[in-house]
């Protein structure tokens, strides 16, 4: 199989990645922070360890503390609820946002009576900076969500020149860096967040089950997941102090070994260099097939992580997807991608979405051929041994 779904997840994961997974869970795999013996102790070790990894690697030492979740979904809904909303609020955010900002929000606002306003867009679809400021201006806000890099064109968006705006009218700022940490630099002070989500299954080739956020030491959040935390356990109330606040319940010890490997692991490579190469070649030679039409970042390759998008004349994207998994073992995804606003400014609904390419480190050029070579011979004949239920798997 090519895999060229890396922005779903990165896949494979560095050996050493397996290896510490299989070595923690045959020998250590314990609960962390709820005993007193060596191997509860090591594993609350290895949690610090990554914690101080996480810090170590956005530049945040004295300025922000790791909250540990089992998923990026949940770090950002534990942000987004734990918000002191009240209806006269005013949240933004960008039209690349994912599903998992919009939805929370989307719950919130027609629980609570605020409003969301999406951030304007230039007509090449770069954020409209100056426009911003206007509207900032006529309706201040209260939070503003933005995503480091959309996870459908791979545009790399300007955070820090939004969240600048934003800070001088208090606003709450939460990159979603689900596509970013671990591939392009985040210094924490310098994003101007004052929380910053990550997913260790993705950009920082780790497993599933381990996730976050760093959030800056003076933010508060109101508790949103009580349980157990391994102290105080004869108090009723959560931990008032972070990370401990937004910590219930046990931690996959298993998962955050994997963490901690590929954390280690990731000094040694330059992912964004690599990933920015295969995408430009994509970009290059696939603009000149007939009937293809590529949705990348505005403003050329500076503003361009390794995703790639791109619609067939005469295909639904899941359509070329199937083709590309069934005749050519090409691994790509199909659909909106959980990030359907943009796609109403892209156009791609023609399509039913797009088809993205996301190459990862352990991709090559030849991938990026062999997927270039199925496309010059793409036919709609190339779908009759195609089963319908996998034509129906477009989301």
């Amino acid at each position: 199989m090519i895999y060229l779904d890396n922005g779903a997840t990165t896949f494979p994961k560095p050996e050493v990645v397996y290896q510490a997974m299989d070595t923690f869970a045959r020998t250590g795999a314990v609960n962390a922070g709820r005993g007193a013996y060596a191997a509860a102790r090591a594993a609350d070790q290895m949690i610090k360890n990554v914690r101080a990894g996480l810090i170590s690697l956005m530049d945040a030492r004295e300025q922000a503390q790791v909250v540990l979740t089992p998923s990026v979904t949940i770090a950002l809904n534990q942000i987004i609820y734990g918000q002191a909303w009240t209806e006269n609020s005013i949240a933004y955010v960008s039209p690349y946002e994912h599903n998992s900002v919009l939805r929370p929000l989307h719950v919130l606002s027609q629980k609570i009576g605020f409003q969301v306003l999406e951030l304007p867009l230039a007509e090449d679809l770069s954020i409209d900076l100056a426009k911003t400021a206007a509207m900032f201006e006529k309706n201040p806000p209260s939070f503003v969500a933005v995503t480091a890099v959309s996870n459908v064109t791979g545009y790399i968006l300007p955070h820090r020149e939004i969240f600048r705006l934003a800070r001088r009218y208090g606003a709450f700022n939460l990159l979603d860096g689900s596509q970013a940490v671990g591939l392009i630099r985040l210094p924490f002070a310098q994003t101007m967040a004052d929380a910053i989500c990550f997913a260790g299954h993705k950009t920082l080739y780790g497993p599933f089950g381990i996730a976050g956020f760093l959030i800056k030491n003076s933010a508060k959040l109101q508790v949103t997941l009580a349980g157990g935390t391994g102290t105080k356990s004869e108090d009723l109330s959560m931990p008032t102090s972070l990370p401990g606040s937004m910590e219930a319940g046990s931690k996959d010890t298993v998962a955050i070994a994997g963490l901690e490997a590929a954390l280690k692991w990731l000094p040694s490579i330059k992912p964004l260099e690599h990933e920015r190469a295969m995408a430009a070649h994509f970009i290059e030679e696939a603009g000149k097939i007939d009937g293809v039409e590529l949705y990348c970042a505005p403003g050329g390759l500076q503003n361009q992580a390794g995703v790639v998008s791109f619609g067939v004349r005469g295909f639904k994207a899941i359509e070329v997807a199937a083709i590309l998994d069934n005749k050519y073992d090409i691994a790509v995804r199909a659909g909106h991608h959980c990030a359907a606003l943009i796609h109403q400014h892209l156009g791609s609904n023609k399509y039913a979405g797009t088809v993205r390419v996301s190459p990862g480190y352990f991709n090559t050029i030849e991938d990026i051929d062999v997927l270039l070579t199925a496309l010059r011979n793409l036919d709609r004949s190339q779908l009759e041994s195609v089963a319908d239920d996998i034509l129906r798997g477009a989301c």
